[in-house]
């Protein structure tokens, strides 16, 4: 019965990190896109030449095809925060069930130690 506990925390434990691993990844991608909308947001105002990063240069490109590749990496974000959306809420049911398990596991072991 130790080991079955033991190997039970060792779940909830390693559930709890993903669940923040995953939430930290999330936040990135979130903030990534809004950085895209405000970069988007400033080409739509602006009439001066364009310039994009490439590697450690800046290129001049044409403002439609720079805020086309935004879009895109807009949509490719979106997708992956959703994707990781679903993740973080299949693992927070498996965590809520390890959790509820450990529960149930430290009420029997304390209904035993009280009985005995």
């Amino acid at each position: 019965m130790a080991d079955d506990v033991q190997k039970l925390v060792n779940e909830y434990s390693t559930l709890q990190q993903q669940m923040q691993l995953l939430g930290a990844q999330r936040q990135q991608l979130e903030m990534h896109r809004k950085e895209i909308e405000g970069a988007l947001s400033e080409l739509e105002k602006t009439t001066a030449p364009v310039y994009r990063a490439v590697g450690g240069v800046m290129v001049m490109r044409d403002k439609e095809s720079v805020q086309k590749d935004l879009l895109k990496e807009k949509e490719e974000a979106a997708g992956r925060v959703e994707f990781l959306e679903r993740q973080e809420k299949k693992m927070a049911e498996r965590f809520g069930a390890a959790r509820k398990k450990l529960e149930e596991l430290a009420k029997s072991q304390q209904a035993g130690s009280l009985g005995g």
